[in-house]
């Protein structure tokens, strides 16, 4: 992966962190918005009155004295007299302001610390360096000039990625990796070298009620979490798509398509009668048992006419199957002439850093064993291509992410 790329990576793994420090990642209440949070951190570290806070954060004066009296009625602030002048008034924290200032200080220097403990002594004062360079920030004085600098130009900064190609929006890792396709070059040459042979997994799915049941909590985790990307396949359903999904395991991902699309129906070919059964107590507490119907069955031998759906998708399985190539040839097969199809699933050249946060997010060890063999017996970009060439669709993409791949395609 080019250095940009990574670096967006890391980054945005770290501001999702922050934000979850801060409590002000979606899906949780927190008592301090972003605004309240960054005027009782200026507080903290600097002089600030009244008159400086609009400005500060290019908002209203009546936005900005909203935030002051809801951090004042909070016990967070006060409001005092500008010794230096009379006619100014300083927003200044309390000793519950401060505290809270310094608890969450601890989780970041805690995080921080254990990140660095990865490195050497000489590697943490290398890395802190380049971060300097990096932002410029080298003291208090010069943070406060590199933030108010962002604020009047860092948003003019922009590297052009809204593209269309043939009246479609490209996506965003199709811009990425033809912009800095020189680099790639060279990481594709690498992975080359490094990728471990495909080693296959089951073909049976999993039939364990208990590895059933914990495979169901960590989806549910991922769903709960926002991690199914069920975003791109609702933006391209027509209303009334009556649609495939191949090894829908618990269920979620199917059902999470439904519950944001009008008039579609949905069909789960599941290999596993245990996994049949959760998906389809998972269906009634999704209140969608109405539009959903699991069947049990090989995907090597779809039980459904040709030409029966309008969509066929896949989340995660593909590595599973035992023919990939006989599975497409059946997607194709089931498809109505214009059908689409989407199939994500892992990869198996993830990066090292990737693939140990993918671990860690395991929960259980049989979950952690089931996920270190399902990236085994993954494929690469370069392998669905091949594997791709022979089968009749209009057109096929393989997509490579930096946590896996997707397989788009047309009959």
């Amino acid at each position: 992966m080019d250095p940009t790329s990574r670096l967006r990576l890391s980054l945005g793994f770290v501001s999702t962190v922050v934000s979850m420090i801060f409590g002000t990642n979606k899906g949780r209440k927190n008592l301090l918005s972003p605004g309240a949070i960054e005027i009782l951190y200026s507080s903290y570290f600097s002089r600030i009155c009244m008159g400086d806070i609009a400005g500060m954060l290019e908002i209203s004066p009546s936005s900005a004295t909203d935030l002051v009296n809801y951090l004042e009625r909070e016990g967070y602030v006060k409001r005092a007299p500008d010794s230096e002048n009379r006619r100014s008034i300083q927003v200044i924290p309390t000793e519950k302001g401060e505290e809270w200032v310094l608890s969450t200080e601890e989780k970041i220097y805690g995080f921080l610390e254990s990140g660095l403990s990865r490195l050497t002594p000489d590697e943490q004062k290398q890395f802190a360096d380049l971060c300097a360079r990096f932002s410029g920030v080298h003291d208090t004085a010069s943070f406060t000039s590199s933030m108010r600098s962002f604020r009047e130009t860092g948003t003019q900064n922009r590297i052009p990625l809204i593209q269309r190609r043939n009246g479609r929006l490209l996506r965003l890792e199709e811009v990425v990796d033809t912009r800095y396709a020189h680099h790639r070059e060279t990481d594709i040459k690498e992975e080359h070298m490094t990728v471990k042979p495909r080693i296959p997994e089951t073909s049976d799915g999993i039939q364990d009620e208990i590895t059933v049941e914990q495979y169901d909590h960590m989806q549910r985790g991922l769903r709960d979490d926002g991690h199914l990307p069920v975003e791109e396949l609702v933006r391209t359903t027509k209303p009334g798509d009556n649609a495939l999904e191949i090894g829908p395991g618990p269920g979620y991902f199917g059902l999470e398509w439904l519950k944001h699309t009008t008039g579609t129906s949905l069909t789960g070919l599941e290999i596993s009668s245990a996994m049949i059964r959760l998906a389809e107590k998972n269906s009634h507490e999704y209140n969608l048992s109405e539009r959903v119907i699991y069947k049990e069955g090989n995907a090597l031998s779809m039980p459904f006419p040709q030409k029966t759906f309008d969509f066929a998708f896949s989340n995660g399985s593909l590595h599973e199957w035992e023919d990939p190539e006989k599975v497409f040839s059946e997607i194709f097969r089931v498809l109505k002439p214009g059908g689409t199809f989407s199939v994500s699933d892992l990869r198996r050249d993830l990066s090292p850093e990737i693939y140990q946060f993918m671990l860690g997010s395991c929960q259980g060890p049989e979950i952690k064993k089931g996920f270190q063999t399902s990236v085994q017996a993954a494929y690469t970009k370069e392998e669905l291509e091949n594997l791709l060439q022979d089968i009749s669709f209009t057109q096929v993409q393989v997509i490579a992410h930096p946590y896996g791949l997707v397989v788009i395609g047309e009959k």
